[in-house]
């Protein structure tokens, strides 16, 4: 299958730095969706863990203060609360969604970085290499640090993106307001 990638080719400062805002809009809007999705599923999976667990300490609680044996559902339900506890554990959906955040948040320094750079050469103003530089190392430390986007997000964020091309289009897209995604 062929591969739809679109090269960049930029032929002036301003061309890169566009293409530059748009991939920080990009892998911002991405690593915010991942945040959100990571967050839902703790919720998801925390939850019913937490619901699970009381159950079958108030059963076993209950069953030992009058001396009853404990029926099959109790240890079920234990065996079930002990398998949640340990998805979510091994999940990390918290921890997962801050990394996220944390990216997304980068991501939006960049893209004000870059506005401001933007907005100078706009005004016939230059940009120095040093800036130029500076702001390209951001953005490559920044990409490598972050975490990997599951592949769901990733596409989702690109359909969204596919008929962008240009930064002023990105912009009327971002200022067209949070679509769902």
């Amino acid at each position: 299958m062929a591969s739809d990638k679109r090269l960049f080719s930029p032929e002036s400062l301003d061309q890169l730095l566009s293409g530059w805002l748009i991939h920080s809009h990009k892998a911002r809007d991405r690593h915010d969706l991942a945040s959100r999705t990571y967050a839902r599923g703790q919720y998801a999976l925390g939850i019913p863990a937490l619901v699970v667990s009381t159950i079958v300490g108030t059963s076993l609680f209950s069953a030992l203060a009058s001396k009853e044996v404990p029926g099959l559902w109790v240890g079920l339900l234990s065996i079930a609360a002990a398998v949640l506890t340990a998805v979510q554990t091994f999940m990390d959906f918290g921890g997962r969604s801050d990394k996220h955040r944390i990216a997304a948040v980068k991501y939006k320094a960049s893209i004000r970085a870059i506005e401001y750079l933007l907005m100078r050469l706009s005004k016939s103003d230059t940009v120095t290499d040093e800036e130029l530089l500076d702001l390209r190392t951001q953005l490559d430390n920044l990409e490598e640090s972050a975490p990997v986007v599951m592949p769901k997000i990733y596409d989702a964020v690109e359909k969204r993106y596919q008929d962008v091309k240009y930064v002023r289009d990105a912009i009327d897209l971002y200022r067209s307001g949070p679509s769902k995604i």
